[in-house]
């Protein structure tokens, strides 16, 4: 089997106090999860990539292997994982709270000796925010496998603008937030930020503008796209840019379709931000992704002949 996609990233057990103060204990997250899960809505080969810690919950490996991901790529450290207190309030305002020692961060990203052989096959390898140094090491190491996109973590941007933009030259599709264009680049002109990454390496740059939708850039024909968000209620938007991400990924890889791309990350990061945390994202089909791909062609297609 060759895979379309391999997620690396983190993954990270939350403690989570709702707007009501009610509290929900060991939640389930992590961006490698919510990438698989945007992925998994468009293609049956996604896999990941996270290192967990030795209190790393036995039933979410159950409730991953039932929806059909593996955990071969799941490998146990023997320290504490990633845990966070994230805190709600109304307006999806929300503060975080490291539980964990940030000395560990690096042990619990990904290293290439975590990729399960198999995996090293697939067309594609997004590389979620993690540990700054396992992520521009493994962006070399991977080129030579296959596509290699790249999101970032805009907290360790300040003071690392050079290392980050060096990594781009090893980055296929480079995928930033508005917000880390901003801390990197120093300015939020967006098409000309596109330009400057493409110069730097990528092939294909998207932009990531919230409830603005999405700029996708291909530097061999000079093309920009500016995708629109899927409506629909925001609850939290925890996880939105990296299930946009792993949708992505999932549908250029089979289609090599940037437009249709967009589309399909915008879809998977509606269906994040319509509960608080993942746990709903588990229940959505393919059909019902596919319905929200036509309606947003659709109003794609209206808007742009207008």
């Amino acid at each position: 089997m060759t895979y379309d996609l391999i997620c690396l990233g983190n993954l990270t057990i939350d403690d989570i106090v709702l707007p009501d103060h009610t509290v929900r204990k060991d939640c389930f997250g992590g961006d490698a999860i919510y990438a698989a899960l945007g992925a998994s809505f468009w293609s049956d080969s996604v896999a990941l990539v996270a290192p967990v810690g030795n209190d790393f919950p036995s039933q979410y490996l159950d409730l991953l292997r039932e929806h059909g991901l593996e955990t071969q790529g799941m490998p146990k450290r023997n320290i504490p994982g990633i845990r966070n207190w994230v805190r709600y309030q109304d307006g999806n305002v929300r503060s975080w709270e490291l539980q964990s020692n940030p000395d560990d961060f690096f042990e619990l990203s990904p290293q290439i000796e975590d990729i399960p052989p198999n995996y090293l096959d697939a067309l594609g390898f997004l590389l979620l925010a993690m540990d700054l140094k396992a992520q521009e090491t493994l962006a070399p190491q991977l080129r030579t496998y296959g596509l290699v996109a790249v999101d970032l973590q805009e907290d360790y941007i300040a003071g690392n603008e050079q290392r980050i933009l060096e990594m781009v030259k090893y980055t296929d599709v480079f995928l930033p937030s508005q917000e880390e264009v901003f801390r990197l680049m120093g300015h939020r002109d967006y098409q000309f930020a596109c330009r400057q990454f493409a110069e730097r390496g990528a092939r294909i740059v998207c932009i990531k503008l919230g409830s603005s939708g999405s700029l996708v850039y291909e530097r061999t024909r000079d093309q920009f796209w500016e995708i629109p968000v899927y409506p629909t209620k925001v609850v939290d938007t925890t996880g939105a840019g990296d299930a946009y991400c792993g949708g992505f990924l999932a549908m250029y890889l089979q289609t090599g379709d940037l437009l249709k791309a967009g589309i399909a990350g915008a879809v998977s990061a509606s269906f994040a931000i319509e509960d608080f945390g993942l746990s709903h994202m588990f229940s959505v089909t393919r059909q019902q992704a596919l319905a929200r791909m036509v309606e947003l062609e659709a109003a794609f297609d209206f808007q742009w002949r207008r």
